[in-house]
């Protein structure tokens, strides 16, 4: 699943733009009423335009994700929902499609791509960057002194850095 995601090598440019070694949880230039207002209207669109009931998650700690979002699998009428994960940073989000329970089920996960193309449309009008679920789970080789907070064995990646608490 794409959902009109940056290619890997736009996002890993995106990714190192953004990563102010001094500032961890959010940028300089973090607005917070702004970001939630506008996280707010995500979860609301969602909401109206997919018939459903979506659970939200609004971050308010020290992390750099701002906040989750998930689309039920039954909005979506397949086997899978959809996780949105938003970041503090750059107008941030990564898109998963993943069973409705952890315990997984028979059916493979699945998500139509007209109702890919519907969240997706969604988060481009309000001005998301969607990027790939696979770069930020990479291991972190950033600018910020991240690194000396793991072990090797327990290396930070990118989801870290942007998607969680850093």
């Amino acid at each position: 699943m794409t959902l009109g995601a940056l290619d890997d090598d736009q996002a890993w440019a995106l990714l190192r733009a953004l990563d102010d070694p001094e500032r961890l949880a959010r940028p300089l230039d973090y607005d917070h009423v702004a970001t939630r207002a506008r996280f707010d209207r995500l979860a609301a669109r969602l909401d109206a335009d997919l018939g459903c009931d979506c659970a939200v998650d609004r971050e308010d700690g020290d992390a750099s994700r701002h906040g989750t979002i998930v689309v039920p699998a039954a909005a979506l009428g397949e086997t899978a929902r959809v996780t949105l994960t938003v970041s503090n940073f750059g107008d941030l989000v990564v898109a998963s499609v993943g069973p409705p329970d952890e315990r997984g089920g028979a059916a493979p996960a699945r998500v139509a791509p007209e109702d890919l193309g519907r969240i997706a449309a969604v988060l481009d009008e309000l001005g998301y960057t969607v990027v790939p679920e696979d770069v930020v789970r990479s291991t972190y080789d950033g600018a910020s002194r991240l690194t000396e907070r793991y072990t090797v064995e327990d290396a930070p990646t990118w989801w870290i850095r942007f998607f969680d608490y850093p």
